[in-house]
């Protein structure tokens, strides 16, 4: 079977890093596989050791512009020699005869209608997005595109599927809910294995803190000025010995100054510790003593599954998406969404019960290994691929 993936970029992320995982089990099912790359990023050379790898031109939307900053920006170049390499690398596209066109997120969507006027294979779409991401990575003609040529979708989480049969009118029969999974056992050996003390050095994080931590890119969806909020109430509320650590954050653009701003104001530059994009990430939440999940929406975060295997105590929102789905009622505290304030007294609170909170992380843990594994959600994939053969 020959499908040709499609990638909104190759940044270290959790939908990018998701369909990398997909990509090498298929490798070694014997797949043909081919990617076109709309995008940069750190993984493109992991991307290129597994199949033929082409680079899209610059999109005429840009999906990474911050929500303060969302416009439909011009061609960067020469329209001209712009198209004439998309042209070549279509027709190229066009001869391979490929069985199934993968779609990769919602942001993939605006290269489709062009991409079909010479790929004629079923389109199986995965989408990873709730509303808000659906609205500001996407143009209404594209994802309404995507929704009717799409054969079979799709969707990470039950959130998802709700909301693009609500919202998008696409019919439950054309969605499968499979849940988004990590390589459970390399989480687990790379978190037995992680030297904590060694981490926290090369990362300058204090040794003898209670950390509390989050993960996630530099925008509003994440949340980082809310986790900034918590921190502050848990510093103006408690004497405890807290420091607050964000993974995974360029220290550039709007967002990321607005928010270094405002730490600089209240007055906790010193307790708090931004870290760039790192392949460490696993070996940090292993690390922590709690792992908020903040986000304002998260379909069903890969790196929620990556703390339940480090059994992290986890604390996050209701109504967010992924988040309230996972943790239920056992496998975690859920907060009303927003509502930082009890959030930082729960934190408070399980500081005090150490206990009680590594019973939850435990939970979190099993839970992990009994409802998402990599080998349940990989064979469904499989399956519905194979389902699409022409």
């Amino acid at each position: 079977m020959k499908i040709l993936f499609i990638s909104h970029d190759a940044n270290r992320a959790g939908a990018q890093l998701f369909l990398l995982n997909i990509m090498k089990y298929l490798q070694q099912k014997g797949f043909e596989m081919h990617l076109l790359l709309l995008g940069n990023g750190s993984l493109e050379q992991a991307f290129r050791s597994i199949c033929n790898v082409q680079k899209f031109p610059t999109q005429e939307f840009n999906p990474n512009q911050s929500i303060y900053k969302k416009t439909f920006s011009k061609i960067v170049g020469n329209k001209a020699k712009n198209d004439e390499q998309k042209n070549k690398i279509l027709s190229s596209l066009q001869t391979k005869n490929f069985d199934l066109i993968y779609a990769n997120t919602i942001a993939t969507a605006w290269v489709l209608p062009e991409l079909l006027n010479f790929v004629a294979a079923p389109i199986f779409s995965h989408i990873h997005e709730l509303e808000f991401s659906i609205q500001l990575y996407s143009k209404k003609e594209d994802r309404e595109f995507l929704f009717e040529k799409s054969s079979k979708i799709i969707a990470c989480s039950n959130a998802v599927s709700e909301n693009i049969n609500t919202n998008h009118q696409v019919p439950i029969s054309k969605i499968d809910i499979i849940h988004s999974f990590v390589d459970n056992e390399n989480v687990l050996l790379r978190c037995l294995s992680t030297d904590n003390e060694a981490i926290k050095q090369k990362y300058n994080l204090p040794s003898s803190s209670f950390l509390i931590g989050g993960c996630g890119n530099a925008e509003w969806r994440k949340g980082i000025d809310i986790f900034i909020q918590v921190a502050n109430q848990i510093t103006n509320s408690s004497n405890e010995n807290c420091h607050f650590v964000w993974i995974g954050v360029k220290k550039e653009g709007e967002y990321y100054e607005q928010i270094s701003y405002d730490i600089e104001k209240i007055g906790l530059k010193n307790k708090v510790t931004f870290i760039e994009p790192t392949p460490d990430a696993i070996e940090l939440i292993s690390c922590l003593d709690i792992f908020t999940i903040v986000s304002r929406e998260d379909p069903f975060p890969l790196v929620m599954l990556e703390a339940a295997l480090a059994q992290k105590t986890m604390i996050g929102f209701e109504n967010t998406g992924g988040c309230s789905e996972f943790i239920e009622e056992d496998a975690g505290i859920l907060i009303p969404y927003l509502n930082t304030q009890l959030m930082a007294g729960n934190i408070i609170k399980l500081f005090k019960n150490q206990s009680f909170a590594k019973q939850l992380g435990q939970k979190a843990k099993e839970k992990v290994l009994k409802k998402y594994s990599f080998a349940n959600s990989i064979i469904k994939i499989e399956e519905l691929l194979k389902s699409f053969s022409v």
